[in-house]
């Protein structure tokens, strides 16, 4: 297999990399990714690491998903949707025949269980608060109810989203991990270890995970895209330098650096001809930022908080990480929907 660099793109972008790289060949083959850091977790309500994010996108499906490389929304377990004309009912019909791993069929009922988990606050989803637009969520963060009043299973392939108000960035939620579909059964069976013993709908599904040494994934036969995946097994190695793993990198020991090129040796890399074809380089929808309790003092203060803004220097910063990144004005990053190409922001002075 090709061996494979990265520059700045996340690890979601090197897997569909990896699979789009084999596009145009056989099916078929395996490769080796690695990182440095054990992984966390693999139950999408929890997972919310850049390491985890694509390892979680390729074990489970959720009603939208993105095309690879980009922000422009597909189909995944729905079929067809409807939106009311006042943007407040989502209607999705859902594919059939789509298997979880463990071989039953993925109904609406499993759509309806998953939103109501990663809502409910005994989860402690992360990403609970991207599903307050659904009518009910605050009784269910709240305590006072355990499913969501808004989402409703009309039939075994269609359900019903009612939102408490209009969210444009809704669909788009529904294309995030946390909205992927999980079975109740396992979830139940392996409690707390979930996250350990993953069962999805993905184009992959898990079969070994040896903890500080590699996670191991394989493909789903029973996927119901028959022309994926591309490759057949996966294996995440772990507790690897990224120093240690371009060297290995370097001898065809591995295919991936999932971390990326080591900073002491990025522009030797980058610079170098003989990796060329080997780099993959594109953009994260990441935004780093500084926190600022506003209800402490001195930052209680808008003044001082504009003041810490326009101390710190952005150029310099991306300077010291060799040119990758761009400058963040607002919360948004450049590829996400919603970002303002003419907004300003706070400059350094």
């Amino acid at each position: 297999m090709k061996n494979w660099l990265k520059l700045t793109v996340a690890s979601a972008a090197i897997l569909a990399a990896s699979n789009m790289a084999f596009a145009g060949e056989n099916h078929g083959g395996s490769i080796v990714v690695t990182y440095k850091d054990d992984v966390s977790t693999l139950d999408p309500a929890i997972g919310y690491d850049w390491q985890n994010w694509s390892m979680i996108k390729s074990l489970f499906g959720s009603l939208l998903d993105y095309k690879p490389g980009t922000t422009d929304l597909v189909n995944d377990l729905a079929e067809s949707y409807e939106i009311s004309s006042d943007g407040l009912v989502y209607t999705f019909k859902i594919r059939h025949g789509v298997k979880f791993h463990n071989g039953r069929e993925m109904v609406a009922g499993d759509i309806k269980y998953s939103l109501d988990r990663v809502s409910h606050p005994k989860t402690l989803s992360p990403g609970a608060g991207f599903f307050a637009s659904i009518k009910g969520f605050d009784a269910v963060s709240g305590g006072s109810a355990d499913k969501l009043s808004g989402v409703v299973v009309l039939d075994d392939y269609t359900i019903e989203i009612t939102l408490s108000r209009p969210d444009a960035t809704f669909l788009h939620v529904m294309a995030m991990n946390f909205a992927s579909v999980v079975p109740k059964e396992a979830v139940e069976e392996f409690g707390e270890d979930f996250g350990t013993n993953p069962v999805g709908t993905g184009a992959y599904k898990m079969t070994n995970w040896t903890r500080g040494q590699y996670v191991i994934f394989e493909a789903n036969k029973s996927y119901y895209n028959s022309n994926l995946p591309y490759l057949d097994k996966i294996t995440f190695e772990v507790g690897q330098e990224p120093i240690v793993a371009l060297l290995r990198l370097e001898r065809g020991e591995v295919d991936i650096a999932g971390d990326g090129i080591p900073p002491a040796k990025f522009l030797a890399v980058k610079n170098d001809p003989k990796y060329k074809d080997q780099i993959v380089e594109g953009d994260q929808l990441h935004t780093g930022y500084i926190t600022l309790n506003v209800k402490m003092k001195p930052f209680d203060n808008i003044l001082v908080r504009k003041a810490v803004a326009m101390a710190v220097n952005k150029q310099r910063i991306i300077r010291m990480i060799n040119g990758r990144a761009v400058a963040a004005n607002q919360p948004l990053p450049p590829l996400m929907p919603g970002w303002d190409e003419n907004y300003k922001g706070q400059e350094f002075d």
